[in-house]
């Protein structure tokens, strides 16, 4: 069954791939609009989330960056699928870059670099080009497809960067690349399992976050950068944003760090609200007593 699944899933990918970019950008963009109008769960999911994070907004605001975001994830989906397949497409679109003088300052003191790239706008691309111009080390978390994960593994290989699985070895590999200066990348909005994270504000709310990167940071001396890859209207591409991150991430004590680290995330957020994955359960594991709002 697994493999039936999985077969099935990358002739989806295949069949989306074989589409030029204007006519992906465009269907991606009509069947995001048609969902964004049915009452799913990720809609739903989206506007709990919203009322969590932005209690400023009315609900017709609410509901109305709900489906925003709902569009935008499609359309992120249509792309991943063309830029697995074609990974030189997905760099050609980067037309712009903004912080990248910083984070090309850090990387030449010769410090490790670690990029913090939340669920923000089309991180494939982010990949790509990081791969492209620097020795990119990251963690590679299996689907329980192989046939997907063999296609996602090609994409993200293309340009060079190595991979580690998420595993205690593999962790161990990582921080041997980092403390000889290598780069890497991590997702640290995460739910992470229940001997990986803590609980810190995020937005206000307890979101039970992972502490994976905070750690790898004091461990390492990493230098921290959020960064995400903004979807510029229409078919105009991409612009790669960069952001030292909040120091106080570094912090020995680990709460701190969190409360930083998320803090951190929701200034790059902020800068795009639409293109933000709010679909995604990031408060499914609050505190012992407190129910989920999902």
């Amino acid at each position: 069954m697994q493999t039936f699944k999985g077969r099935t899933a990358v002739l989806a990918l295949r069949l989306v791939a074989c589409l030029p970019f204007t006519l992906n950008r465009w269907l991606a963009t009509l069947i995001g609009a048609l969902i964004a109008t049915l009452p799913t769960t990720a809609l739903r999911n989206s506007r709990i989330n919203l009322a969590l994070c932005y209690p400023e907004l009315s609900a017709r605001q609410h509901k109305r960056l709900a489906r925003q975001s709902l569009v935008e994830s499609i359309r992120n989906t249509f792309e991943i699928a063309l830029f697995w397949h074609h990974p030189e497409a997905g760099l050609k679109r980067v037309v712009r870059v903004d912080g990248g003088e910083p984070l090309q300052a850090a990387v030449d003191s010769g410090k490790p670099v670690m990029i913090l790239a939340p669920h923000l706008g089309c991180w494939e691309v982010l990949n790509f080009w990081l791969a492209d111009h620097y020795d990119l080390h990251v963690m590679f978390a299996p689907s329980g497809l192989p046939e997907v994960d063999a296609l996602v593994r090609q994409g993200r290989e293309h340009f060079g960067s190595t991979m580690y699985p998420t595993t205690a070895r593999g962790v161990a590999g990582l921080v041997r690349a980092m403390r000889k200066g290598a780069m890497t990348a991590i997702l640290p909005d995460q739910v992470p399992d229940r001997r990986s994270g803590r609980h810190a504000p995020f937005y206000g709310q307890p979101a039970y976050t992972g502490t994976l990167a905070c750690k790898l940071i004091q461990q390492t001396g990493a230098r921290p950068f959020m960064a995400w890859a903004k979807r510029l209207p229409g078919t105009q591409g991409f612009e790669l944003r960069f952001r030292p991150a909040d120091n106080a991430i570094a912090d020995p004590d680990l709460d701190t760090s969190l409360v930083a680290l998320n803090q951190s995330i929701e200034a790059l957020i902020n800068e795009g609200p639409e293109q933000y994955l709010w679909s995604y359960k990031r408060f499914r594991r609050p505190p012992k007593g407190q129910h989920a709002p999902y």
